[in-house]
C-alpha cells in the first residue's frame, strides 16, 4: 500500500537565546530557531532566528519564493534572522507572516519596531516582496492543503506553539515552553493539543539537574519534554532550543541517557536531537 502524502521537516536553527557558532556546536548547530516544513508542494517556515539565513541561502536568495512564516513570538533569537532572509527583497516573492499580537500590538507593528533605524538600517516598508501579516488567534488556519493551529504556551509574553497537519501526518513545534509553570489544566490542554503527533519538536534547553537554577526563565528541561511527549502519545520527540553553551558531546550524553531510560521502562517513544540541515520525512504511522 502506498502511504498517504506527508511532510518533510528540516531544522535550520536549533540553538536558543543567542547564536553559538564554533567547534563545540558544529554537529548539531549554532543558529537560533528556524524549522522548514514542506508539505503538499508548499513551504511553511516556523520562526526566523539566524537559521532562516541558512534556509534563505539554500533556496538561492536571487530566486523568489512563496511561503507561510509562523513566528512563535518576538524574542531576539526567534526573529533576529528575519531581516536577513534574502527572498524578502525579491519583488516576486510572496510571504505571509503569522504571529501572536503583543499587548494589542500586531505582528506588522512589532516587526517594524525591530527594524527601526535604532536597531537595523533597512526599514520594514523597504521589503520588496509581497508580504502579508496575519495576527494569530485560537482559530485554526488553513490554506486548503495544510491546517495549522496555535496554542499559547508557558513563556514570557504571548508565545505560541504550532501544530501542523496534512495528508495524515502531523507535527507540533514548541520551541519555548516552561512546562513546570503550567497548572494542571494548562498541562492537560497541552497534552490534548499534541495528542498523537508524529513529531514533537520541543524546548529542551536545560538538563534536569540544571533546571532549578533557571526556573522562571521560560524554558524547560529534557525530562519535561520527554514527559509531555509520552503523555501526549507522540511517536517521536526532537529535542530543540539547546542552551548556547551546550556542547555537542554533552548532547550525545543527554540523548544516550534519555534513550536508556525509555528502554528500561519499555517506552515506544523515539527521541533524537535536532540537527541543522537534517530533513525528517513523516507519514501517518511513522515511528
Amino acid at each position: 500500500m502506498i502511504p498517504p502524502p506527508g511532510l518533510t521537516a528540516t531544522c535550520w536553527g536549533t540553538r536558543g537565546s543567542i547564536p553559538a557558532p564554533g567547534p563545540d556546536t558544529v554537529r548539531y548547530g549554532g543558529n537560533t530557531p528556524c524549522l522548514e516544513v514542506q508539505a503538499q508542494g508548499r513551504r511553511y517556515i516556523f520562526d526566523a532566528g539566524t537559521g532562516i539565513r541558512a534556509l534563505s541561502r539554500a533556496l538561492q536568495p536571487e530566486e523568489p519564493v512563496e511561503a507561510e512564516l509562523f513566528l512563535t513570538h518576538f524574542h531576539w533569537d526567534h526573529v533576529q534572522g528575519f531581516p536577513f532572509c534574502g527572498q524578502l527583497y525579491h519583488a516576486d516573492s510572496r510571504i505571509r507572516v503569522h504571529g501572536p499580537p503583543q499587548d494589542g500590538v500586531g505582528v506588522a507593528s512589532v516587526l517594524a519596531g525591530i527594524m527601526a533605524p535604532a536597531y537595523f538600517p533597512v526599514p520594514l516598508d523597504a521589503l520588496a516582496a509581497g508580504v502579508e501579516f496575519v495576527d494569530v488567534d485560537t482559530a485554526p488556519w488553513t490554506d486548503g492543503a495544510v491546517e495549522v493551529d496555535a496554542l499559547r504556551v508557558c513563556h514570557p509574553g504571548f508565545t505560541c506553539g504550532y501544530r501542523l497537519r496534512t495528508g495524515g501526518a502531523s507535527l507540533a513545534y514548541v520551541p519555548d515552553n516552561e512546562l513546570r509553570e503550567a497548572d494542571a489544566a494548562q498541562y492537560r490542554q497541552m497534552v490534548e493539543w499534541a495528542a498523537g503527533v508524529d513529531l514533537l519538536v520541543h524546548d529542551a534547553m536545560w538538563r534536569d539537574d540544571e533546571y532549578a537554577r533557571y526556573r522562571g526563565w521560560g524554558h524547560g528541561s529534557v525530562g519535561d519534554a520527554v514527559r509531555l511527549a509520552e503523555d501526549a502519545g507522540a511517536r517521536r520527540l526532537l529535542l530543540f532550543h539547546y542552551a548556547p553553551e551546550r556542547r555537542d558531546d554533552e548532547l550525545d550524553d543527554i540523548v544516550s541517557e534519555v534513550r536508556r531510560g525509555l528502554a528500561e521502562r519499555g517506552s515506544a517513544l523515539r527521541v533524537d536531537p535536532a540537527c541543522e540541515g537534517v530533513a525528517i520525512s513523516l507519514c501517518r504511522g511513522d515511528a
